[in-house]
């Protein structure tokens, strides 16, 4: 079973969000995309998680970039798993999901870029992710290290004047944070050939609403639910009688 669709941090309702835990449950689901953040390490590793410190997820405090990779292993997250690398997180989703990167480039973080980009190159998963941020020097500083690379700004609205203005990074998609479409501003970007993820959605409403934008790539944090709305034919019993 495949469902088209971005399961959000991996499957966070059930598992915590951004774990290898997560993104095995959201693969075992059948979800042909997720999305992920990543900060950097004080010794330049990138770690997926969120918020730029382990306060709300971990059981020790602090700025991830305070930290070297090693140090992290420390702290654990729901009393039993450990805060991921990025490599740790693709090597698991390779062949199996395509990611959405976030990179949470504040400026703070020196080599941000060129790291991912090794990670990536490493793992040769280059046309299995698709690197994001609300920073368009991050954008420009990806387009710089490679061709290769599919990356596009996130936003909170569709702006295809942005767009335009952004022609020359060679977008890939441009990634939304909001649950409803302009539709002329859908059509728009039809129009210039750039794929539109949008996230979270989350309630039936908002669900039943997006069915109208079949080309939109929908990202969500309930899995199961989407899978109900989207693919009913795919629901078990089993899943019915937990609705």
């Amino acid at each position: 079973m495949t469902i088209r669709g971005i399961a959000h941090q991996g499957y966070s309702l059930k598992l915590p969000e951004n774990t290898l835990s997560s993104f095995q449950a959201a693969i075992d689901l059948g979800f042909t995309h997720t999305k992920l953040d990543v900060h950097l390490s004080k010794d330049g590793v990138p770690i997926v998680m969120h918020d730029s410190t382990i306060d709300r997820m971990t059981d020790g405090y602090g700025e991830i970039k305070d930290f070297t990779y090693l140090e992290l292993q420390q702290f654990t997250i729901n009393y039993e798993e450990k805060i991921p690398s990025l490599e740790e997180v693709l090597q698991l989703t390779k062949d199996r999901i395509k990611v959405f990167i976030e990179l949470k480039q504040t400026g703070f973080y020196h080599g941000l870029e060129e790291k991912v980009y090794e990670i990536i190159g490493k793992i040769d998963v280059f046309n299995q992710v698709y690197l994001i941020s609300v920073n368009h020097f991050s954008l420009a500083r990806l387009r710089i290290i490679s061709r290769k690379l599919q990356i596009g700004p996130l936003a909170n609205e569709l702006l295809p004047k942005e767009c335009e203005h952004l022609k020359q990074l060679d977008l890939s998609f441009y990634a939304v944070q909001c649950s409803k479409l302009n539709k002329d501003h859908v059509k728009r970007f039809e129009e210039m050939g750039v794929p539109i993820a949008v996230w979270p959605v989350n309630t039936m409403e908002e669900m039943k609403y997006m069915q109208q934008f079949t080309n939109v790539l929908i990202g969500t944090d309930e899995l199961e639910k989407y899978q109900a709305i989207y693919y009913p034919e795919t629901v078990t019993n089993w899943q019915r009688v937990g609705m």
